[in-house]
Protein backbone atom coordinates (compact mmCIF):
# COMPACT_ATOMS: atom_id res chain seq x y z
CA UNK A 1 0.00 0.00 0.00
CA UNK A 2 2.92 2.70 0.46
CA UNK A 3 4.18 2.53 -2.94
CA UNK A 4 0.43 2.85 -3.83
CA UNK A 5 0.36 5.91 -1.70
CA UNK A 6 3.65 7.31 -2.90
CA UNK A 7 1.89 6.90 -6.72
CA UNK A 8 -1.22 8.48 -5.53
CA UNK A 9 1.27 11.85 -4.08
CA UNK A 10 3.26 11.91 -6.65
CA UNK A 11 1.63 11.06 -10.05
CA UNK A 12 4.63 9.31 -12.03
CA UNK A 13 7.64 7.54 -10.11
CA UNK A 14 10.66 5.54 -10.95
CA UNK A 15 11.55 2.32 -9.03
CA UNK A 16 14.28 4.08 -7.75
CA UNK A 17 12.72 7.23 -7.07
CA UNK A 18 10.05 5.26 -5.19
CA UNK A 19 12.74 3.21 -3.17
CA UNK A 20 14.51 5.82 -2.26
CA UNK A 21 11.55 7.15 -0.50
CA UNK A 22 10.23 4.33 0.68
CA UNK A 23 14.20 3.72 1.96
CA UNK A 24 14.44 0.15 0.68
CA UNK A 25 15.98 -1.87 -2.21
CA UNK A 26 15.32 -1.10 -6.06
CA UNK A 27 14.93 -4.54 -6.98
CA UNK A 28 12.27 -5.15 -3.90
CA UNK A 29 10.15 -2.31 -5.55
CA UNK A 30 10.65 -3.78 -9.04
CA UNK A 31 9.37 -6.86 -7.60
CA UNK A 32 6.26 -5.42 -6.08
CA UNK A 33 5.18 -2.95 -9.17
CA UNK A 34 5.69 -5.98 -11.25
CA UNK A 35 3.29 -7.19 -8.97
CA UNK A 36 0.92 -4.38 -9.39
CA UNK A 37 1.62 -4.14 -12.65
CA UNK A 38 -0.21 -7.83 -13.11
CA UNK A 39 -2.71 -6.98 -10.88
CA UNK A 40 -3.78 -4.09 -13.30
CA UNK A 41 -3.33 -1.61 -10.14
CA UNK A 42 -0.02 0.18 -11.73
CA UNK A 43 1.14 1.07 -15.34
CA UNK A 44 4.39 1.68 -16.73
CA UNK A 45 5.62 4.38 -19.33
CA UNK A 46 9.11 4.68 -20.84
CA UNK A 47 10.31 8.32 -20.80
CA UNK A 48 13.95 9.08 -22.29
CA UNK A 49 15.91 12.09 -21.09
CA UNK A 50 18.40 12.58 -23.17
CA UNK A 51 20.84 9.88 -24.13
CA UNK A 52 20.68 6.44 -23.51
CA UNK A 53 18.00 4.03 -22.52
CA UNK A 54 14.79 5.35 -21.66
CA UNK A 55 13.76 5.16 -17.92
CA UNK A 56 10.82 3.60 -16.80
CA UNK A 57 7.98 5.50 -14.89
CA UNK A 58 5.49 4.05 -13.03
CA UNK A 59 1.53 5.38 -12.27
CA UNK A 60 -2.18 4.33 -11.33
CA UNK A 61 -4.40 3.22 -13.33
CA UNK A 62 -8.17 4.00 -13.19
CA UNK A 63 -8.81 0.43 -10.82
CA UNK A 64 -6.06 1.75 -8.87
CA UNK A 65 -8.71 3.95 -7.40
CA UNK A 66 -10.99 1.52 -5.68
CA UNK A 67 -7.93 0.62 -3.42
CA UNK A 68 -8.08 3.84 -1.59
CA UNK A 69 -11.00 4.70 1.08
CA UNK A 70 -13.99 6.03 -0.10
CA UNK A 71 -16.95 7.56 2.29
CA UNK A 72 -19.67 7.53 -0.66
CA UNK A 73 -22.27 6.10 2.54
CA UNK A 74 -21.20 9.28 4.57
CA UNK A 75 -21.47 11.52 2.07
CA UNK A 76 -25.06 10.44 0.75
CA UNK A 77 -26.77 10.49 4.52
CA UNK A 78 -24.96 14.12 4.77
CA UNK A 79 -27.06 14.93 1.32
CA UNK A 80 -30.10 13.48 2.63
CA UNK A 81 -29.97 14.95 5.82
CA UNK A 82 -29.88 18.72 4.31
CA UNK A 83 -32.83 17.59 1.70
CA UNK A 84 -35.12 16.33 5.05
CA UNK A 85 -33.93 19.66 6.45
CA UNK A 86 -34.77 21.87 3.85
CA UNK A 87 -38.35 19.89 2.27
CA UNK A 88 -38.63 17.66 4.84
CA UNK A 89 -39.86 13.72 4.94
CA UNK A 90 -42.39 14.31 2.08
CA UNK A 91 -39.10 15.72 -0.12
CA UNK A 92 -37.32 12.65 0.24
CA UNK A 93 -40.10 10.64 -0.61
CA UNK A 94 -39.83 12.59 -3.95
CA UNK A 95 -36.18 12.00 -4.55
CA UNK A 96 -36.35 8.12 -3.96
CA UNK A 97 -39.47 8.12 -6.18
CA UNK A 98 -37.57 9.75 -9.02
CA UNK A 99 -34.85 7.80 -8.88
CA UNK A 100 -36.97 4.82 -9.17
CA UNK A 101 -38.73 6.25 -12.00
CA UNK A 102 -35.94 7.22 -13.47
CA UNK A 103 -34.42 3.40 -13.85
CA UNK A 104 -37.66 2.28 -14.53
CA UNK A 105 -37.53 4.40 -18.17
CA UNK A 106 -33.74 3.11 -18.58
CA UNK A 107 -34.74 -0.32 -18.06
CA UNK A 108 -38.66 -0.71 -19.38
CA UNK A 109 -37.50 -0.72 -23.47
CA UNK A 110 -35.45 -4.14 -22.72
CA UNK A 111 -38.57 -5.92 -21.28
CA UNK A 112 -41.21 -4.37 -23.10
CA UNK A 113 -43.29 -7.39 -24.43
CA UNK A 114 -41.94 -10.34 -22.94
CA UNK A 115 -44.20 -12.50 -20.51
CA UNK A 116 -44.50 -11.19 -16.61
CA UNK A 117 -42.09 -14.85 -15.18
CA UNK A 118 -39.20 -13.38 -17.62
CA UNK A 119 -39.59 -9.90 -16.84
CA UNK A 120 -39.51 -10.72 -13.16
CA UNK A 121 -36.12 -12.24 -13.97
CA UNK A 122 -34.73 -9.49 -15.86
CA UNK A 123 -35.82 -6.96 -13.54
CA UNK A 124 -34.23 -9.20 -10.24
CA UNK A 125 -31.03 -9.88 -12.42
CA UNK A 126 -30.74 -5.84 -13.10
CA UNK A 127 -31.35 -5.44 -9.02
CA UNK A 128 -28.62 -7.99 -8.57
CA UNK A 129 -26.06 -5.74 -10.63
CA UNK A 130 -25.79 -3.45 -7.84
CA UNK A 131 -24.53 -6.00 -5.21
CA UNK A 132 -27.60 -6.71 -3.90
CA UNK A 133 -27.08 -10.95 -3.91
CA UNK A 134 -30.50 -10.52 -5.42
CA UNK A 135 -32.88 -13.73 -5.89
CA UNK A 136 -36.45 -14.48 -5.96
CA UNK A 137 -38.21 -18.04 -4.88
CA UNK A 138 -41.99 -18.93 -4.87
CA UNK A 139 -44.08 -18.79 -2.54
CA UNK A 140 -47.89 -19.44 -1.90
CA UNK A 141 -48.01 -15.52 -1.34
CA UNK A 142 -46.21 -14.80 -4.67
CA UNK A 143 -42.73 -14.42 -5.73
CA UNK A 144 -40.00 -13.59 -3.25
CA UNK A 145 -37.61 -10.99 -3.60
CA UNK A 146 -34.91 -11.24 -1.53
CA UNK A 147 -32.01 -8.92 -1.62
CA UNK A 148 -29.59 -10.56 0.48
CA UNK A 149 -27.07 -7.99 0.70
CA UNK A 150 -27.81 -3.88 0.89
CA UNK A 151 -25.00 -1.77 -0.91
CA UNK A 152 -26.64 1.07 1.08
CA UNK A 153 -27.35 -0.41 4.30
CA UNK A 154 -26.02 2.08 6.37
CA UNK A 155 -27.64 5.17 4.45
CA UNK A 156 -30.59 3.36 4.47
CA UNK A 157 -30.76 2.45 8.38
CA UNK A 158 -30.90 6.08 9.09
CA UNK A 159 -33.49 7.18 6.04
CA UNK A 160 -35.74 4.31 5.29
CA UNK A 161 -37.38 6.34 2.13
CA UNK A 162 -34.32 4.45 1.06
CA UNK A 163 -35.58 0.92 0.94
CA UNK A 164 -38.85 2.10 -1.24
CA UNK A 165 -36.36 2.23 -4.46
CA UNK A 166 -36.76 -1.56 -5.00
CA UNK A 167 -40.47 -2.18 -4.87
CA UNK A 168 -41.26 1.13 -6.74
CA UNK A 169 -39.20 -0.15 -9.49
CA UNK A 170 -40.25 -3.65 -9.67
CA UNK A 171 -44.34 -1.91 -9.62
CA UNK A 172 -43.45 -0.09 -12.40
CA UNK A 173 -41.68 -2.60 -14.48
CA UNK A 174 -43.94 -5.05 -13.55
CA UNK A 175 -47.37 -3.23 -13.00
CA UNK A 176 -48.54 -5.57 -10.11
CA UNK A 177 -48.54 -5.00 -6.23
CA UNK A 178 -45.34 -5.29 -4.15
CA UNK A 179 -45.63 -5.91 -0.47
CA UNK A 180 -42.50 -6.09 1.63
CA UNK A 181 -41.87 -9.10 4.01
CA UNK A 182 -38.74 -8.99 5.85
CA UNK A 183 -36.81 -5.41 6.60
CA UNK A 184 -33.83 -4.93 8.19
CA UNK A 185 -35.55 -2.09 9.79
CA UNK A 186 -37.26 -4.99 12.10
CA UNK A 187 -33.73 -5.96 12.95
CA UNK A 188 -34.23 -9.02 9.94
CA UNK A 189 -30.77 -10.15 8.39
CA UNK A 190 -32.20 -8.87 5.18
CA UNK A 191 -35.33 -7.24 2.90
CA UNK A 192 -37.42 -9.26 0.85
CA UNK A 193 -40.40 -8.45 -0.83
CA UNK A 194 -43.43 -9.97 -2.34
CA UNK A 195 -44.16 -9.95 -5.60
CA UNK A 196 -48.19 -10.36 -6.35
CA UNK A 197 -48.61 -12.27 -9.94
CA UNK A 198 -51.29 -10.84 -12.10
CA UNK A 199 -54.44 -12.39 -12.52
CA UNK A 200 -53.41 -12.71 -16.28
CA UNK A 201 -49.85 -12.31 -16.72
CA UNK A 202 -48.86 -11.08 -20.25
Amino acid sequence: MEVLELLRRKGRCSAETIASDLRVTPNAVRQHLTNLERDGLVVSHPERSGRGRPSLLFSLTERADSVFPKRYGQLATMVLQEVQEMGGPDALDEVFSRVAARHADALRPAIDGLEFDEKLRRVVAWIGRAGTLAEQSETDEGVKVTIHNCPFRNTALKFPQVCTITPQLMSRLLGTNISQADSIHRHDPYCSFVVQRPAHPH
